[in-house]
């Protein structure tokens, strides 16, 4: 947690603690919603009763040993009204999403809705009964995992937004590897006839230019001076010879144009099966400070000594940074799949033992359990439980959760 998280949950605390001016300003924590929640008359089922003249609903939603449902046992006159001739309907608006209409049939005392009521159990409740002949209506609010903050709380908190959206969940190898030279480009510079180094015009860590003079290799037996320029444009690593010597065949010089380099990749058997020329991979110094993208060019039909086979991509290196010899990490994308909806993993919360994030609808922040599928290193792939083009925070929702924990949310019916 960095520091300004740090003391934005400290201040949070005390205004939620000792300054009513925070619910004066609106921002409050659903507590008026939670109170009268915790003082809703119970029925003999233990659920929500509401009463209209003489008749009367108990709400309860049932979940033990099978997914959620809604069960409404109903009562004329504090008696039990067991009856088909009636007509019962719940509908229920959650936050930043369309209504969702639960009609009910008779079964056992109690009526049974039609649909799964998928959590969080969070939403604006409205309840239509027709019975003999009069309708009944009934409104709740019925709010778990919801806390509310004004734009400037929000970005002192640093918590950051997205929009849930499709995406992509690329299958990624992570392999260790290490920059080389590459061959061709490699030149070991010499004399076109045996003689005495009369000069060497550069030295090693100098660059040079296709076609500038680097040494002179005097022929003993005309005392003529020959010139030796260089074949390419590159860097000078290696010097073999001084001036004085006399040379035959040997180099004099090595030029090493590194402007493009190779990255040699270990791969063991159970990755090897996955790699495939002109896959994309990412290359990154140990340190983090630079990363630059390229694809496998080459793959070792034999493997080494120790079980491990050689895959290969080219790396542009304009600047240099990439010294052969250098360690680094790649991640080779081995698969891309697009999904119809896809969430950063940043955002991901446990709350009583189940995986969260929190949307973001207005000034509002409320919990939703995504049903994820496939995932990468960053993103996960999104089933069920949130919806498409929603906001939803990506970093300090740990903050979030605090502050719903602090307001004393329950998971109550």
């Amino acid at each position: 947690m960095n520091m300004s998280a740090f003391f934005f949950m400290v201040y949070l605390s005390l205004t939620l603690v000792i300054s009513p001016a925070a619910f004066a300003s609106g921002e409050h924590h659903d507590d008026e919603a939670e109170h009268a929640h915790s003082e809703a008359a119970k029925g003999p089922h233990g659920g929500r009763l509401l009463t209209q003249d003489d008749f009367a609903v108990e709400v309860t939603i049932y979940e033990t040993e099978v997914e959620p449902e809604f069960r409404l046992y109903l009562y004329k006159n504090g008696e039990p009204v067991k009856t088909t001739a009636l007509k019962l309907q719940v509908r229920l608006q959650r936050l930043g999403e369309p209504a969702e209409l639960v009609q009910f049939s008779p079964e056992l005392d109690y009526w049974l809705g039609d649909t799964v009521v998928r959590e969080p159990h969070s939403f604006a409740v409205q309840i239509d009964a027709s019975y003999q002949g009069k309708n009944y209506q009934w409104q709740y609010d019925s709010f778990e995992g919801r806390t509310t903050l004004s734009a400037r709380s929000v970005e002192k908190a640093g918590i950051k937004l997205e929009q849930t959206r499709p995406g992509q969940i690329h299958t990624q190898l992570h392999l260790f590897g290490v920059v080389a030279p590459v061959p061709e480009q490699q030149v070991q510079v010499g004399a076109a006839y045996a003689g005495i180094v009369q000069q060497i015009a550069v030295k090693v860590g100098d660059k040079v230019t296709k076609g500038q003079l680097v040494a002179s290799v005097q022929n003993p037996n005309s005392l003529k001076n020959y010139a030796i320029f260089a074949p390419l444009s590159g860097e000078v690593t290696a010097s073999y010879v001084s001036v004085g010597s006399k040379v035959s065949e040997q180099p004099l010089l090595e030029i090493s144009d590194f402007s493009s380099v190779y990255v040699e990749m270990s791969a063991f058997p159970s990755d090897t099966e996955q790699l495939k020329l002109g896959q994309q991979f990412l290359v990154q110094d140990l340190h983090g400070h630079q990363a630059a993208t390229s694809q496998i060019s080459y793959i070792a039909p034999q493997m080494t000594g120790g079980h491990i086979a050689r895959a290969r991509g080219l790396l542009a290196n304009p600047d240099g940074h990439w010294r052969p010899g250098m360690h680094v990490k790649t991640d080779v994308t081995v698969a891309t799949v697009d999904v119809p909806l896809v969430i950063k993993k940043s955002a991901l919360q446990l709350w009583n033992d189940k995986t969260v994030i929190f949307i973001k609808v207005g000034d509002v922040f409320e919990i939703r359990m995504p049903e994820v599928g496939r995932s990468d290193d960053t993103q996960v792939e999104v089933l069920s439980g949130v919806p498409l083009g929603v906001e939803y925070a990506t970093t300090h929702s740990f903050i979030l959760k605090a502050d719903v924990m602090k307001s004393g949310a329950s998971h109550d019916h």
